[in-house]
């Protein structure tokens, strides 16, 4: 059995008016310290999503453009160029014409290096995953969501999916990525944490260019009233 943490906070997606009652609101739970590691169990275990970083990549990306081209003197360039990107700090971004040169490099090794391929496919699969397990694990209520159906959970007391699917896609990665943060830090963040250079930090292509169960018996409560 999961263990219930502590009081529900009420949380507005930052690109609605955090003053107004009449906004979507979610009630999110923060976890506690075993529900985190839970839930990277889940995401490493059950759907091999753990935990992809920016040094694995690089390593993988090296090793597959010095196989794969042997002596070939684009080689250098294309290990110079992601070896810079790597080094860049806050929001800076390589040149477009050095960023297309870098996609086509991970097109290359997402067809043709098959631990790369891995890695982001992985990383994909836990961006995209990470959203959804959070905010069917910690998501206790919502309201001014009139298209949503109400707050429904299952006997694992997880969000049921019928339930987290009535809810804009868009609004529930956002409440979700709220959750996942608050369990990682403890504290409520108002918008999404800012990229970084690391893999966990942002979607990454399937094509290589740079750039994501339940139970079905439903228990309804109120929609606005945290359970």
């Amino acid at each position: 059995m999961i263990p219930t943490s502590t009081t529900p906070v009420r949380y507005v997606p930052a690109c609605f008016d955090q003053g107004d009652e009449t906004s979507p609101a979610f009630y999110l739970r923060p976890g506690t310290v075993i529900e985190r590691d839970l839930l990277e169990a889940e995401l490493a275990g059950e759907y091999r999503a753990g935990h992809v970083f920016g040094g694995d990549l690089m390593r993988a990306f090296n090793d597959g453009i010095v196989t794969l081209m042997g002596d070939d003197p684009g080689r250098d360039e294309w290990l110079a160029l992601a070896a810079a990107e790597q080094a860049l700090e806050g929001d800076a971004v390589l040149p477009p014409d050095e960023r297309q040169k870098l996609a086509v490099a991970r097109e290359v090794l997402t067809e043709h290096w098959p631990e790369y391929r891995a890695l982001v496919a992985q990383y994909n699969r836990r961006h995209q995953l990470v959203p959804l397990l959070a905010f069917r694990r910690f998501c206790v209520g919502w309201e001014n969501l009139p298209e949503a159906l109400p707050y429904a959970a299952g006997p694992d007391r997880l969000v049921t999916l019928p339930a987290a699917g009535s809810i804009p896609s868009l609004l529930m990665k956002f409440a979700g990525r709220e959750a996942y943060a608050m369990l990682q830090a403890g504290t409520q963040l108002k918008n999404f944490v800012a990229p970084s250079k690391s893999a966990d930090a942002r979607p990454i292509s399937t094509s290589g260019a740079r750039s994501k169960k339940g139970g079905s018996s439903a228990v309804k409560r109120g929609a606005k009233t945290p359970a």
